[in-house]
C-alpha cells in the first residue's frame, strides 16, 4: 500500500510539473520601437528578436538592451589574464532588468548564450567590468549589468540568446551584429 501511495504521489507531481512546463505558449513580447532598425527578417524572426535599444517582457520581467559594443577593449589587462585568443575579440552587451510582476524573479548572466555565425562562443567574466552574476529582484526593483563573450574577429553575425522560460525553452534573440 505504501508503494502505491508513493507512485500516486510521484505521478501527481509529474503531472503538475508537465502542466507547468508545457504552459500555454510564449508569454514574451518584444518592442523594438527605440532600436536602431530591424534587418530583413521574417515576421516570425522579428517576434522574438530584439535590437540594441529595444526591450522584451516576459512573465513580469522587462529587459531593455541598453547598449552593445562589438569590439570591446575598455578593460584593464595588467597581467594578460583577459587577452582574447588569437583571431578573437570581445563583445559586450548591457542590460537593465525590471521586475514588473508580483513575485521575486531571478536574473543571471548565465541566462545568456552567444553565437557568432551560428557557432557557440564562450562567456568571459571580468570583475572590473561586470561584477553582477545573478540575484533575485523584488517587485519594482531593477538590476543593470553587462555580459561579455569572446567571438571571432571576422564574424558576420553575432547574436545573444536569452532563455526567457527554462520550462518551455522560449528564447529571445538579441541581435548585436
Amino acid at each position: 500500500m505504501k508503494k502505491i501511495r508513493k507512485y500516486v504521489a510521484l505521478i501527481g507531481c509529474l503531472m503538475v510539473f508537465a502542466a507547468l512546463a508545457l504552459g500555454s505558449g510564449s508569454d514574451t513580447s518584444v518592442d523594438n520601437s527605440n532600436a536602431g532598425g530591424i534587418s530583413d527578417k521574417t515576421n516570425e524572426e522579428k517576434d522574438n528578436t530584439v535590437m540594441v535599444g529595444g526591450c522584451f517582457e516576459n512573465n513580469g520581467l522587462k529587459c531593455t538592451v541598453t547598449d552593445a559594443d562589438t569590439d570591446f577593449t575598455d578593460y584593464e589587462d595588467k597581467y594578460g589574464m583577459y587577452t582574447p585568443g588569437d583571431g578573437n575579440k570581445y563583445v559586450k552587451a548591457d542590460f537593465t532588468f525590471e521586475n514588473t510582476g508580483k513575485s521575486d524573479v531571478y536574473v543571471s548572466v548565465s541566462d545568456f548564450d552567444c553565437y557568432a555565425d551560428n557557432a557557440s562562443c564562450e562567456q568571459r567574466f571580468m570583475s572590473q567590468v561586470c561584477d553582477f552574476m545573478g540575484d533575485d529582484l523584488s517587485t519594482g526593483r531593477q538590476a543593470s549589468f553587462s555580459v561579455i563573450f569572446e567571438v571571432p574577429v571576422g564574424a558576420e553575425s553575432i547574436d545573444l540568446e536569452y532563455t526567457a522560460n527554462i520550462w518551455t525553452g522560449d528564447k529571445v534573440i538579441i541581435k548585436l551584429q
